[in-house]
């Protein structure tokens, strides 16, 4: 997996070539820097800056896709003219519900795991309303896969009705009908950038769906090399930050 700046010439090449560009983008861990706790994650002034000028360049088209809740992400970043996609890019999209049976599942599941998970040392339970994630963090390694035992016999048998999306250091129960980041990036490009190349950046195994999604686009991995469907890396924040800023420079010109 080479690093993006080193093949800056190729990648170039590809953007120039390219009438729209369609940039995806996660928060956590890609537009702003991981914490212990999701609250206190914040976009930073000069991120937000190149953001707002990106997404008024007629060239661009831009989306924050994450986990996280769409009204939060959009409160944390504040940067007009972007489209956020919430819940790994169900929560602003046009579909047609969760069924009623999914969300039995989902009800059910989550008063097991809260009661299952409620002694656990290091454990913390996010509820988001239609998903449940247990960050595991701070739980010592040896207690890691009793626990992923339970979290899968919880699930299995509403196998048919939910899913299990695995990040850094959380699980996240789902019912299967919000689908995944790849399934939305691809529906977001059918309908609003058919003819933009497609650049994706994330930093998380929840963004593996997305890089094998996106094969003939540009697709980055944020962190230290690892086995990922992305076709380039990007070793910080920092550096996102750095291919945002030539971007603005070079390419978002009204």
């Amino acid at each position: 997996m080479p690093h993006l700046f080193q093949c800056w010439p190729h990648v170039a090449k590809r953007l120039n070539a390219s009438r729209r560009i369609a940039l995806f983008l996660d928060f956590d861990g890609t537009l702003a820097p991981l914490q212990p706790r999701p609250e206190d994650v914040w976009l930073d002034d000069s991120t937000r800056g190149i953001l707002t000028r990106l997404a008024r360049c007629p060239r661009f088209r831009v989306w924050v896709i994450t986990g996280r809740r769409r009204e939060d992400v959009r409160e944390r970043t504040s940067v007009p003219g972007v489209r956020y996609l919430g819940l790994h890019g169900w929560e602003g999209r046009v579909h047609s519900g969760i069924p009623e049976e999914q969300r039995d599942a989902m009800a059910c599941a989550k008063s097991w795991l809260n009661c299952l998970m409620l002694r656990v040392p290091g454990i913390w339970i996010e509820d988001k309303g239609l998903t449940l994630a247990i960050h595991y963090q701070s739980v010592a390694d040896d207690n890691v896969r009793n626990l992923r035992k339970v979290v899968r016999g919880v699930i299995a048998p509403f196998g048919d009705c939910l899913q299990l999306i695995r990040g850094k250091k959380v699980w996240e129960i789902a019912p299967r009908e919000l689908g995944d980041k790849g399934l939305a990036v691809v529906a977001e490009l059918a309908e609003r950038a058919r003819d933009a190349v497609p650049v994706y950046i994330g930093d998380d195994l929840m963004d593996e769906s997305a890089f094998a999604a996106l094969d003939g686009g540009v697709t980055v991995h944020v962190g230290a090399p690892c086995r990922t469907r992305a076709q380039y890396r990007l070793s910080s924040v920092a550096q996102v930050h750095q291919f945002l800023d030539r971007l603005d420079s070079h390419y978002a010109v009204s």
